[in-house]
């Protein structure tokens, strides 16, 4: 019974049922996102945890689509074990710790090569490339000046707030340099992230 309130404290905290319920059955992305969710929590000890053919049918594949729904229950699922008191801050850890490892990808490298010197240019790549990653919503990058960007974020159904955020933290932590990231969300759905960075300290 403990386990059960647990999973419906986190989903209540998660806003999870509603927002299945509001993400169109439509809306895909690509498997590689499956693949480093299982991945991250293998290298966090949690070496058992997933079982995607079961609920996709198959291994997922990184270049294939598959519904969001299933993503979101399995980082929800993922969130619990990280932080059963606080899911979103482990969202926020599942997505700062996926960076690295999504840099090596087929998508990562790709963007990498943007990366360095000018972190503003890797963010404009983002933007223009966000439909090889799924089929839905969209990114609008907007510079505020040296060092400092605003990511805003259209019809986006992972968490704004938490996911994005810790995503672009690492995504920092990734370009070699240091800065903050701030969230505001308008709706569950539509939101931005304030980004400021600057060049990290040599040692």
């Amino acid at each position: 019974m403990a386990l059960l309130t647990d999973v419906r404290r986190t989903h209540t905290l998660l806003d999870l049922e509603e927002r299945l319920r509001a993400v169109p059955s439509t809306a895909l992305i690509r498997g590689i996102f499956f693949r480093l969710l299982e991945d991250d929590l293998k290298r966090r000890g949690y070496k058992k945890w997933g079982n995607w053919r079961t609920i996709l049918g198959e291994q997922p594949r990184p270049y294939r689509l598959y519904p969001v729904r299933d993503l979101l229950i399995g980082y929800a699922e993922g969130a619990q074990l990280l932080a059963p008191n606080d899911p979103g801050e482990g969202i926020r850890q599942i997505f700062q710790g996926i960076a690295r490892p999504f840099s090596s990808s087929w998508y990562g490298k790709a963007w990498l090569g943007f990366m360095k010197p000018d972190l503003l240019q890797a963010l404009y790549w983002l933007e223009r490339s966000r439909d090889l990653v799924c089929n839905y919503g969209s990114l609008r990058v907007e510079s505020r000046g040296k060092g400092r960007a605003t990511l805003h974020w259209y019809d986006e159904y992972f968490w704004i707030e938490t996911a994005h955020r810790g995503g672009c933290e690492g995504m920092l932590d990734v370009c070699g340099v240091v800065g903050e990231v701030t969230a505001e969300a308008d709706t569950m759905f539509n939101g931005r992230l304030n980004v400021r960075w600057e060049p990290r300290a040599s040692d």
